[in-house]
């Protein structure tokens, strides 16, 4: 990563999620980062998908988009320099943080429950994009999503040279 220009940024955070943290937590890793993603939105709740795609942008998860949605599936595609990143240095990468997080956020936003499945990449199918399927059970319903309190982002007026790529 520190070898290519667009990659420096995203080195302490890749460094951290996998290197550091399959060290401290073995084999569960997987398991605690989806459930720490679920608990990160359960803090920054979102009431919409502009402003879900939003927040991975600036929390450096990628670019999200919903490719298709149905009463028991919504698909997303994440994608971007964060993803292409992890990608190119291991095919086997997890992206468990986010699918907790969108699995959250989806659940809370419709009102039933929800869980997220990530793919994993072989080298036929890696590219520069993930596929984020969140699983709907529409006959198992949580509590009124009228009762979120959704939090306001705030949308920068124009980017600053800080900002990390997204290609």
């Amino acid at each position: 990563m520190l070898g290519k220009p667009g990659s420096v940024p995203l080195f302490g955070q890749a460094l951290i999620r996998d290197v550091v943290l399959p060290d401290i937590l073995g084999d569960d890793v997987d398991n605690i980062a989806y459930w720490e993603g679920k608990q990160l939105a359960r803090r920054f709740q979102l009431g919409n998908i502009e402003d879900l795609s939003r927040f991975f942008q600036q929390a450096a998860f990628g670019t999200l988009q919903l490719t298709t949605q149905s009463a028991k599936e919504w698909q997303f595609s994440l994608s971007g320099a964060p993803v292409a990143s992890r990608l190119a240095h291991n095919l086997q990468a997890p992206f468990m943080l986010e699918a907790g997080f969108l699995a959250q956020t989806v659940e809370q936003m419709i009102g039933v429950v929800a869980e997220t499945k990530t793919p994993l990449a072989t080298p036929k199918t890696a590219t520069d994009a993930i596929t984020l399927s969140v699983h709907l059970d529409p006959q198992d319903a949580i509590a009124d999503p009228a009762e979120l309190t959704p939090m306001t982002l705030i949308v920068p007026d124009q980017p600053d040279s800080t900002d990390l790529p997204t290609e």
